[in-house]
């Protein structure tokens, strides 16, 4: 029977999601780099089988030990990366070039970094701490609390939560900039705690916000501040404040502002809201209560320090048993397919167009929530759709001729060595894509298809290269395998 790509992706058998348990040799190890990030790399899995899970973590949680060299080569033309938030004020035309490097610098980095964890957690915590890069006022302070988010996405949540609350973008994205004791403005203190922090179950009140509203009047910006911070005394609200049980003194200034941070970041509602959202990214959409409660007790053990929430986390057995249970999002998807394809691209414009169709740009989620997280989400007709016709973008568009193409190129042929039959070419282009060759049963639609229904033992020939190699990388991407994790 000859298989086609229209069969291969139909319903019935794109819905029914095999387990990694039944496709791989090794299905962990596959598990825990599909989950810690943005797609398994062949040395990855061999790297990971020399070390074992633990060393290969503490590395990762540990990302300045890895020699990352290899990316400066990626990011050489985006000089904007390490310019100083003056230097890029005065840049021309500097709202559109710092977002388009933004945007560029988020997938080079997720496609070619070694820091994978890093790079995942400096996702999570933008997402978290959420500013669309859409409005002029603040882009140069946007790419600088980006810098920030990354320089301490491994470390302490309460260091992080003042650098957010003191950044620039932060204070006009939210208004505080514009919060004083006559007239105080409630949406930075509404946020912190409903987002940032305690979570909107997280035991507040309205008088909260409005005390913990008061507590920041002041903290607002100056274009002559080395970071753009600036605290007003002077718009200060200096009486008695009362925040979630807690007083704050009469006669205070910047000092109320930092008490509530130090308030709200060790209070027992943001351990839990943070460590399940946390579980909610690399565990499953629904995290077992018992893995949270855990994460919950070293979070307030360690006074909110994130290495060694993650370390439990990713050595649990909840973790371990939750294989093929994240759906990848959009971004996730099209970071894998790159780094399984090799792909590079000639026009921005293509990948633009390619995150716009799938319907995740890096910065562009307007409310301050951060993208969705969870599969129900992103499982729409449309979205498969995209998902689908970009594999198959990226294994034969990228076949085209560089110059004449469609604006990116791969040679998918140079990745699979020489496999003599179908199922050693399966089995080259599954390493490739999962880092791993799949076992027999889950390789079986994929050799059905390749050998046209001959078997797995049927020659490969120049001809049946030509004919299926884009179509197999495509199909293998589209597949359930790779867009569950």
């Amino acid at each position: 029977m000859k298989i086609s790509r229209r069969n291969l992706l139909a319903p019935r058998r794109w819905f029914a999601v095999p387990s990694p348990a039944d496709a791989f040799a090794d299905p962990q190890s596959i598990h825990f780099l599909n989950r810690i990030s943005f797609g398994a790399r062949p040395e990855d899995v061999a790297r990971l089988a020399s070390i074992g899970i633990e060393a290969y973590l503490d590395e990762q949680l540990s990302p300045a030990t890895i020699d990352d060299s290899a990316l400066d080569e990626h990011l050489k033309d985006l000089a904007i990366l390490k310019m100083d938030r003056r230097a890029l004020y005065a840049l021309k035309d500097s709202e559109w070039r710092i977002a388009q490097t933004m945007v560029t610098a988020f997938v080079r980095r997720a496609v070619f970094s070694k820091r994978q964890l890093l790079e995942r957690l400096t996702e999570f915590w933008t997402d978290h701490f959420n500013i669309n890069a859409d409005d002029v006022e603040y882009t140069p302070d946007l790419l600088q609390l980006h810098n920030t988010i990354r320089k301490n996405a491994l470390g302490n949540f309460q260091t992080l939560l003042l650098e957010t609350a003191k950044s620039r973008a932060m204070l006009i994205y939210l208004d505080n900039f514009i919060n004083e004791k006559e007239h105080p403005n409630e949406n930075y203190a509404r946020e912190l705690m409903e987002l940032h922090t305690l979570g909107v179950d997280g035991g507040y009140t309205e008088q909260d916000v409005k005390e913990v509203a008061r507590a920041f009047t002041g903290w607002t910006t100056h274009d002559e501040t080395t970071d753009g911070f600036y605290f007003d005394a002077n718009m200060h609200d200096t009486d008695e404040k009362t925040v979630l049980g807690h007083t704050l003194p009469a006669g205070r200034g910047i000092e109320d502002g930092l008490h509530v941070l130090g308030i709200v970041a060790h209070h027992p509602a943001t351990a839990r809201f943070v460590c399940r959202k946390l579980a909610v990214r690399f565990v499953s959409d629904n995290p077992p209560d018992s893995l949270v409660d855990a994460l919950v007790e070293i979070w307030q053990q360690t006074g909110g320090e994130i290495k060694p929430v993650l370390r439990h986390l990713f050595l649990s057995a909840e973790f371990a048993a939750a294989m093929g249970q994240k759906f990848r999002r959009p971004l996730d998807f099209l970071a894998g397919a790159l780094r399984a394809t090799g792909t590079t691209f000639y026009d921005q414009w293509t990948w633009e167009e390619m995150m716009r169709s799938l319907g995740q740009i890096p910065f562009g989620w307007h409310p301050p929530n951060g993208y969705p997280d969870v599969a129900s989400a992103w499982m729409t007709t449309n979205g498969l759709l995209a998902r689908w016709n970009i594999a198959m973008q990226l294994t034969h568009g990228a076949q085209s001729d560089a110059e004449f193409g469609h604006g990116l190129h791969t040679d998918l042929f140079a990745r699979i060595g020489s496999p003599a039959t179908v199922s050693a070419l399966v089995d080259a282009v599954s390493e490739q894509v999962f880092g791993a060759p799949l076992l027999p049963a889950a390789a079986e639609p994929f050799v059905d298809f390749a050998s046209d229904g001959r078997g797995g033992s049927q020659p490969v020939t120049p001809h049946l290269l030509a004919q299926k190699l884009g179509s197999l990388f495509g199909l293998i991407l589209a597949s359930p395998l790779f867009q569950w994790r």
